[in-house]
């Protein structure tokens, strides 16, 4: 028996599209920032929130000891830069300011710490603890409301 030419033009027509919508369902905004933050920003929000708390624990101590700590952050800033943008526009704002902010300020600390300027060292820290840490606060409230509305 022959199927007729129309027939067998719909049939794969309609096969593609249910391979699309099934293989191709794309995620929605909330699964696609759990899924950023279960696979490994959670992770690295921890550390940059451990390492610049250390930066701020560490600010009324001597330079042989904020050195180190600056430049912990300034490694930790750099890794959580290679991480895959938020795909929360608003968090991704903040996190880019936070990590600006740690960069400049663990930087600025650490680069004052090797030239033995307490004064550098002083400005590097307050930085880290007004432009870094805000913002990083800023940031997982803006994921934290994000996945609970999910």
């Amino acid at each position: 028996m022959r199927v007729p030419a129309a027939t067998r033009v719909t049939a794969v027509v309609s096969a593609a599209a249910v391979t699309l919508l099934l293989g191709g369902c794309s995620q929605t905004p909330a699964e696609r920032l759990e899924e950023w933050y279960s696979s490994g920003g959670e992770a690295q929000i921890r550390k940059l929130n451990e390492d610049a708390g250390r930066v701020n624990e560490v600010s009324m101590r001597t330079i042989d000891v904020q050195g180190p700590a600056c430049q912990d952050l300034l490694a930790q800033t750099a890794k959580a830069e290679k991480l895959d943008p938020i795909p929360d526009e608003a968090a991704q704002r903040y996190w880019k300011e936070a990590l600006g902010g740690f960069r400049r300020g663990a930087g600025e600390c650490a680069d004052g710490a090797a030239k033995k300027d307490g004064g550098q060292v002083s400005r590097g820290i307050t930085g880290v603890q007004t432009e870094g840490l805000p913002k990083l606060v800023s940031t997982v409230t803006m994921i934290k409301a994000a996945l609970a509305h999910k």
